[in-house]
């Protein structure tokens, strides 16, 4: 029922007072279309719309159909081209949000009110049918954010859409504790994983190649200090994924003799000393690889964990990754490496 998927959004939104900042002059509302909506009538949204009270968001009145004109309309235009994408929600415009939006991988798209034909100004309700054609086709895709500049008279603003109003919910709060929290933005980094492998067909165990120091597979060593190694990983979980590799081959712990394992795990010590001072993570998930099907070789994975590291789609809040070269996060470390040493 949309009513009440609109009630479970406003809960999602109201219990966010991050999203406060997020509300625009003319207030923010959300809508949800029924499956093969025709007109309005077949758009609920938020009588009165979304506003600030005590500087947190706050809807007064349930959600009803046929309340709402603009983003039902704009809902009803997004249908004839997807007609999964069946709610949205208009926030403020901010370069910051776009930058935001674009990290975290949504497809971005705009129309420029200046541009708008003197033909479409003269109907009423005509400017967003014309800018969500322009959005569309200026991508060649359906976006899930749509926004605008403004124009004389006309506050500039910012459109979430989705398939569902929770969805658009969980997308708006997480994009708005990103933005409220400079910290969280600054760590919210995920490298993208190397979807090829070394090219060398002789190579039978990479870690042994890389303890070698074989140019084709150790870009990436940060410390090797000829007992044990620190690696950034190749295929990372999360931005700054290391592992601390013996440089002899071990498939097992109890092959290590009790001096062998105190300095492994010594290494384990600083190099999750040199994540918290790098990658400034919420929590370090540590865990030991054994035995031919987990690799071969032992090796240690400390792998960073953040409080918005999960897709918005999935956990409310939280975000969708965000993507870093491993060029670039194995570079920040080496900044810091003498605390390996």
């Amino acid at each position: 029922m949309e009513t009440e998927n609109l009630k479970k959004a406003v809960e999602i939104i109201q219990n966010s007072e991050e999203f406060a900042a997020f509300i625009p002059e003319v207030r923010s509302n959300i809508v949800m279309a029924k499956e093969n909506a025709k007109d309005v009538t077949d758009v609920a949204g938020i009588p009165g719309r979304i506003t600030i009270v005590h500087d947190k968001p706050k809807a007064f009145v349930e959600p009803e159909f046929g309340v709402s004109s603009h983003m039902a309309r704009l809902v009803l235009s997004m249908m004839k081209y997807d007609p999964s994408k069946r709610s949205a929600m208009n926030i403020k415009y901010s370069p910051k949000i776009i930058e935001i939006c674009e990290k975290l991988g949504l497809k971005i798209s705009f129309y420029d009110r200046d541009d708008e034909p003197e033909e479409v100004r003269q109907v009423e309700g005509g400017t967003i049918p014309w800018g969500v054609k322009n959005a569309i086709k200026r991508i060649g895709d359906i976006p899930d954010i749509i926004y605008h500049r403004g124009a004389w008279g006309k506050e500039p603003s910012i459109t979430l859409i989705g398939t569902s109003a929770v969805e658009v919910a969980k997308m708006a709060v997480c994009i708005a504790r990103l933005f409220s929290t400079n910290e969280g933005y600054k760590v919210l980094f995920t490298p993208p994983s190397l979807k090829s492998s070394p090219k060398s067909s002789d190579i039978s165990c990479i870690f042994c190649a890389m303890a070698k120091g074989d140019p084709e597979v150790s870009k990436h060593v940060l410390y090797n200090d000829g007992e044990n190694m620190v690696v950034l990983n190749i295929a990372p979980y999360t931005t700054g994924h290391l592992l601390v590799i013996p440089t002899k081959h071990y498939t097992d712990l109890n092959e290590l003799d009790s001096e062998s394992l105190k300095n492994l795990f010594n290494t384990v010590q600083k190099a999750a000393a040199l994540i918290k001072e790098v990658i400034s993570p919420d929590g370090i998930n540590i865990g030991i690889n054994l035995g031919k099907v987990a690799g071969q070789h032992i090796h240690v994975h400390l792998v960073p964990r953040f409080k918005f590291e999960s897709s918005f789609i999935g956990t409310t809040a939280n975000t969708r990754i965000i993507k870093e070269s491993l060029d670039e996060t194995y570079a920040r470390y080496i900044k810091k490496i003498e605390m390996l040493k």
